[in-house]
């Protein structure tokens, strides 16, 4: 991991993860749980198909570092040291509101490491960039996101009918959020 590149990016902790800035040496990991065709069903874009795609998607996220700040994260599983997702959050507008989303390796699902991972982001967009609301939205059918968003301290807020175009169609998703208190 190259630190020096984006010395003042926020490093959040929790006991079993490091999120963290992306590097050049991620992409391997990167690769590996990205190029699971299962992610299909669950993101609106397309598992990579080869290493290529997932090296300029890579860049794509060190040139936004460049530009825009930190606003996306590497999960790094502690213990086996090594990429296992990406967490990344909006920059905050006037409203201060912003949204997240995330995407966690098929062999670490069901551990809890999303909603850790979440729960770190949420403390860290209250207490750091003092926004008011932080929304998350989801496909329907994902259940396992949605236990991982109400988890997270989040509620649901309601379905909205074709909200964002996910692979080419207008879809509905559902509304989450978690308010300042």
């Amino acid at each position: 991991m190259d630190t020096t590149r984006f010395p003042d990016f926020p490093l959040l902790s929790t006991p079993r993860l490091l999120l963290r800035v992306l590097a050049s040496s991620d992409l391997d990991d990167l690769y590996e749980y990205a190029s699971d065709p299962e992610i299909d069903h669950h993101t609106p874009w397309d598992h990579y198909k080869n290493i290529e795609e997932a090296r300029e998607n890579l860049n794509e996220f060190l040139e936004a570092y460049e530009k825009h700040g930190f606003w996306a994260w590497g999960i790094e599983h502690s213990k086996d040291k090594k990429l296992i997702g990406i967490i990344n959050i909006n920059k905050p507008g006037y409203n201060r509101k912003v949204e997240v989303g995330y995407t966690i390796a098929r062999n670490y699902w069901g551990q809890g490491l999303a909603t850790e991972a979440l729960q770190a982001l949420i403390r860290y967009g209250f207490e750091k960039l003092d926004v008011a609301r932080i929304e998350a939205v989801i496909l329907p059918e994902n259940r396992a996101s949605s236990k991982v968003l109400l988890k997270a301290g989040m509620q649901f807020e309601g379905l909205l009918r074709s909200y964002q175009v996910w692979k080419g169609k207008p879809s509905d998703l559902e509304m989450y959020a978690i308010v300042r208190k």
